[in-house]
């Protein structure tokens, strides 16, 4: 039975939203649940028999099956989801995001011909990044980068590792950065 606060799945396409769509209930009215489904941040009513209890806490690693942290789609580990790295016993994880959502995510790759222009002009002995204007020895006390547009495929600038992490976190958005600056700003008194 299905209640107020579980997590659901939806077992059939309805509503603008794909098969297998997570969702939480936030109410419930005889056939009818009010779902919110996360990937699409979008509540709907839906009959309850489009929708299945999900345990949540059975999903990810080691299990079968995980949710998408960008479309919040259940889908099937290492089916679905690259592998990633190697954890720390020795045991291969898949990145967070499965391999649609990371195509829209990584967008166009770096045109060969800005990367032969950006490594004209490679730093070589001393690098400081744009950004972050930490100083470094290029690829000994820090990894530096070739950041580029992925809407474009042109390149930016060199950059280091850590600012291009970053600056991907945040999807290359200045709205979303501008609002983790105000984040900071709101909370720079504490």
């Amino acid at each position: 039975m299905i209640k107020v606060n579980d997590f659901v799945v939806l077992t059939e396409k309805s509503n603008g939203l794909a098969v297998n769509s997570v969702g939480f209930v936030e109410g419930i009215k005889r056939t009818k649940a009010k779902v919110f489904f996360i990937g699409k941040n979008k509540e709907v009513d839906i009959d309850l028999s489009k929708i299945k209890f999900l345990d949540v806490t059975q999903t990810g690693k080691p299990h079968k099956y995980k949710i998408c942290n960008v479309c919040h789609i259940l889908k099937e580990d290492y089916k679905d989801f690259d592998i990633n790295q190697t954890d720390a016993l020795g045991r291969k994880t898949t990145r967070p995001t499965c391999i649609e959502c990371r195509k829209i995510i990584d967008g166009i790759a770096l045109k060969t011909s800005e990367k032969k222009r950006m490594n004209e002009v490679k730093p070589e002995k001393f690098f400081v990044c744009p950004i972050c204007k930490k100083s470094s020895i290029p690829y000994v006390t820090a990894n530096l980068v070739i950041d580029h547009n992925h809407e474009t495929g042109n390149a930016r600038e060199w950059i280091c590792d850590s600012c291009n992490t970053g600056l991907g976190r945040f999807k290359d958005n200045i709205e979303l950065m501008n609002e983790a600056i105000k984040y900071l700003k709101r909370h720079a008194k504490n």
